[in-house]
C-alpha cells in the first residue's frame, strides 16, 4: 500500500473506532489505512494511558496527547532522494521527447543509465513521477485571452438527452447549439433534433437575430455540419455555411483538430446547459422541444444572465446590453435564405433528382456530377461555381424544359408526333385515348416509343378489346408496356372463351344444389 500521511484528525478517528470496539481489520478496510499503521496508533494510544474499557477523554484532550506523540515526524523517502536528481530526464523521456516512452520503459532506461535497479522499485518510480513530474506538467500556466466586445462568438454542439417528438411519434436525441460571446459571456442556446448543415446554419441565423447583431468572428470546432475538410491553414467550409458568413459579413475560424481549449469559453457551458436541460425534464413531465427552448431563453436572460460571472465578475446579460451589443455589426437588410446543397448526377435522360422530383438539365451535362442548391421555391444547378440551370419548384413530379434536350428530340416533339398518337388513340375509344395521354404526360420523349407501341396494337386487335383492356388498366392505375398490354389482351380473350365453364364430373354434380336450397324464407 502506498505511503499516506495521516493528520491528527485521521489518527483521532482511528482511536475513536478502536474505543468503539471495532476490529483492526475492519478499521483498515473502512479507512483505507494499512493494518500495521492502525495497530501502531492503537498501541500508541494504550501507551498514552487510553483504554478501550474506560471512557474516552474529550476530543481536545486526546488530540493534545496525540500531538505530543506524533510531533513533527519526518518521513524518509529513499526513492525520492534517488530519483529527484533525474527528474528533468524522466520528464523528457515520458513527455517532451520526440519518441515518447511509457513509464515502464522510462523506468528501465533510468535504472540502466544510473544503476538504480536495486535502489528503486517501479511502484516508487510511478509515485515519484505522479507527484513530482505529472503534477508539474498538468499545472502548466494557461494564458486566458480576453477579446474586445463584439469581436468573437464561440460555437459548440452537444448532446443533451432524449425528448418525445410528436411529429415522428417517437423519442429522439436532442442536441444543444450553444453560442457564447467571448467578451460578455452572454450566450444563445437552441435545442434541436438534427445536426445537419441546414439545421446548423438555421441556428446561426437565429443566434444573429437573438443578439440583434453580428460578431466579427465565429469560432467553431470541426463539426461536419460546418467544416467539410479540417485543416489548420485551409479548412474547407460547407457551401451553405460559407454563404451564410458572406451574407452576414463575418468570418469563420475553425479550431485546431482535437484542441477544445481553442474555444474554452463555450466548452465549459456545455455541462451547465446539459444540467439545465435535465432540470427542465425533471420539472416538466411533458416537456417538448419548443417549451424547452422557451425555458432556456428565459434562463439565459433572467437567471444566468443576472448572476456575477466567475471570471469577469460582471453579469453577462447586463454587460452585453450595456457594452457589447452596440459593438456588434448591424444585421443585413435582407434576411438570409436557407438552402440545401447536395451532390447529384445528371442521368442519361437529362434529369437530376431532388426530394423525389425530377428537374431537367441541358443535355451536354448528362453523366456529370453537379451541385444542387434548393431553397423553398428555387432549385439551382451548378457545375463547379457555374450556374447551369434553374427551376421553379412546384408540386409537379417532373420539371421539364424541352430546350434542354438534343435537337433531334425537340424536332420530334415540335412536329407533333405525340398529338398524332393521341388522335389515333381517340379513334379506338375514350379510355384508350386517356391511356396514351397518361403515358405521354410523364415524359413525352422517354415514353414516346411506349405510346407508339400501344397505338400500333390498334391495327392488330379489335378496338373494343383495346378499349376494354384500357378501362381495366386505368381502373387499377397500372403502368404497362406494349408487351404487358398485349398479354393482358390475350388473358381477356381466353377468359371470354371459357365463360361456358369446365365440364363437371358425376361426383362433382352430387354437390351441386339448386338455388332454392339456400332460400330459408319459407
Amino acid at each position: 500500500m502506498a505511503f499516506k500521511r495521516l493528520s491528527l484528525m485521521d489518527i483521532y478517528d482511528v482511536i475513536r473506532r478502536w474505543h468503539g470496539k471495532q476490529k483492526i481489520s475492519y478499521i483498515s478496510k473502512v479507512t483505507g489505512y494499512d493494518r500495521k499503521t492502525v495497530r501502531r496508533y492503537i498501541n500508541a494510544a494504550r501507551s498514552l494511558g487510553l483504554n478501550e474499557n474506560k471512557d474516552l477523554p474529550d476530543k481536545d484532550a486526546v488530540i493534545s496527547l496525540l500531538s505530543d506523540f506524533v510531533g513533527d515526524r519526518t518521513y524518509i523517502q529513499p526513492a525520492r532522494e534517488f530519483l529527484f536528481p533525474y527528474r528533468d530526464e524522466i520528464m523528457q523521456l515520458i513527455e517532451d521527447s520526440e519518441y515518447k516512452l511509457r513509464p515502464k520503459i522510462a523506468f528501465e532506461v533510468i535504472c540502466t543509465r544510473h544503476d538504480l535497479y536495486e535502489k528503486v522499485s517501479y511502484s516508487s518510480f510511478k509515485r515519484f513521477y505522479r507527484i513530482h513530474c505529472q503534477n508539474e506538467l498538468s499545472a502548466k500556466s494557461t494564458c486566458r485571452i480576453e477579446t474586445p466586445p463584439g469581436q468573437i462568438v464561440q460555437i459548440d454542439y452537444a448532446k443533451m438527452g432524449l425528448l418525445y417528438d410528436p411529429i415522428q411519434n417517437r423519442r429522439r436525441s436532442v442536441y444543444a447549439f450553444i453560442a457564447t460571446l467571448s467578451y460578455s459571456r452572454h450566450k444563445y442556446v437552441d435545442f434541436v433534433f438534427k445536426q445537419d448543415q441546414k439545421s446548423f446554419v438555421r441556428s446561426h441565423v437565429n443566434m444573429m437575430n437573438f443578439f440583434n447583431g453580428v460578431p466579427e468572428i465565429i469560432i467553431i470546432d470541426n463539426l461536419k455540419s460546418g467544416v467539410v475538410k479540417p485543416d489548420l491553414y485551409d479548412p474547407q467550409l460547407n457551401r451553405l455555411y460559407r454563404e451564410m458568413a458572406e451574407h452576414y459579413d463575418c468570418f469563420i475560424d475553425p479550431c485546431r483538430v482535437r484542441k477544445p481549449q481553442d474555444k474554452g469559453k463555450v466548452e465549459r457551458d456545455v455541462q451547465t446547459v446539459r444540467q439545465q436541460f435535465r432540470k427542465f425534464k425533471a420539472l416538466h413531465a411533458t416537456l417538448d422541444i419548443a417549451f424547452a427552448n422557451k425555458l432556456i431563453t428565459y434562463w439565459v436572460k433572467h437567471e444566468y444572465g443576472q448572476r456575477d460571472h466567475g471570471t469577469t465578475g460582471e453579469k453577462p446579460y447586463l454587460l452585453f446590453s450595456g457594452e457589447e451589443k452596440e459593438k456588434l455589426k448591424p444585421l443585413p437588410f435582407t434576411p438570409f435564405e436557407l438552402a440545401e446543397w447536395k451532390v447529384a448526377k445528371v442521368h442519361p435522360d437529362c434529369f437530376v433528382q431532388y426530394s423525389k422530383k425530377s428537374f431537367s438539365v441541358p443535355n451536354r451535362y448528362a453523366g456529370k456530377c453537379v451541385l444542387i442548391k434548393a431553397t423553398d421555391k428555387i432549385l439551382s444547378v451548378y457545375l463547379g461555381e457555374q450556374l447551369i440551370k434553374q427551376h421553379l419548384i412546384t408540386d409537379k413530379k417532373r420539371h421539364t424544359d424541352f430546350n434542354d434536350f438534343p435537337e433531334n428530340v425537340r424536332a420530334v416533339l415540335d412536329e407533333g408526333v405525340p398529338n398524332i398518337l393521341i388522335t389515333k388513340a381517340a379513334r379506338v375509344g375514350p379510355s384508350f385515348r386517356k391511356l396514351i395521354l397518361n403515358t405521354l404526360k410523364v415524359h413525352a420523349f422517354l415514353n414516346l416509343r411506349r405510346a407508339q407501341g400501344l397505338v400500333a396494337l390498334r391495327d392488330k386487335c379489335p378496338h373494343h378489346e383495346l378499349e376494354r383492356a384500357a378501362e381495366y388498366v386505368l381502373e387499377k392505375d397500372i403502368k404497362v408496356t406494349p408487351k404487358q398490354f398485349k398479354h393482358l389482351l390475350i388473358s381477356f380473350s381466353e377468359f371470354k372463351d371459357n365463360t361456358t365453364g369446365l365440364p363437371l364430373s358425376d361426383l362433382t354434380k352430387t354437390f351441386v344444389r339448386d338455388g332454392t336450397y339456400f332460400d330459408h324464407s319459407s
